[in-house]
């Protein structure tokens, strides 16, 4: 297990979002050339603007906001390695496909059954529950590959109770004011219904 805290070569793609939303995080809170709400999501302008789709992962509240998204990161790293991930390009992937599908399903729930078109949010942690939920289910069951890549993960009981642990106190940090319990809940659903492909 010592490896798990070593530099591997695959560790680009954690690397890649974390420099993506810290780029926009200079933009936004440090030099203010980027207006937040301008990429955030909102649920009323989202199919007129739908770069939001994307954009929305990427800019942060503040500065903590940014740690705690970058922590989930490192977690999803450690448990991956636990798994024993193969696949170099995996968490990319799954984070490719985690953005549109979280996007939708918030945007689906805040119109079709709230019916709030002023619905705005931000922030990577709706991608980071659909990696927890596939993590845990893949901790549970095992996954041979995903999407054509082999990814051979393991069923590995340790890091299925880690993944309870935090996505349990993940959901109850989410009732706090201020928090997108909806953003979180779809992104969870996003990451089981990616697991069944």
């Amino acid at each position: 297990m010592t490896s798990s805290y070593k530099i591997a070569k695959d560790d680009w793609q954690y690397l890649l979002p974390f420099i993506g939303y810290s780029i926009c995080f200079v933009a936004t809170d440090l030099f203010g050339i980027i207006e937040k709400t301008s990429f955030a999501y909102w649920s009323g302008g989202l199919l007129v603007e739908p770069y939001r789709i994307i954009t929305m992962h990427f800019i942060h509240e503040d500065a903590k906001h940014l740690l705690a998204n970058t922590f989930g990161i490192v977690i999803a790293r450690y448990c991956l390695k636990g798994l024993k991930l193969k696949g170099s390009s995996f968490f990319l992937l799954l984070v490719g496909l985690l953005i549109p599908l979280q996007t939708l399903i918030f945007w689906f729930v805040d119109i079709f059954f709230f019916k709030n078109p002023m619905s705005l949010a931000i922030g990577f942690s709706g991608i980071l529950y659909g990696v927890d939920a596939f993590i845990l289910l893949a901790s549970i069951y095992g996954k041979q590959s995903f999407v054509g890549l082999n990814i051979d993960l393991k069923k590995d009981q340790q890091v299925c109770q880690t993944m309870v642990v935090l996505t349990s106190i993940g959901i109850a940090w989410s009732l706090l004011p201020g928090i997108s319990l909806l953003g979180h809940i779809a992104g969870f659903i996003a990451g089981a219904l990616l697991f069944l492909l």
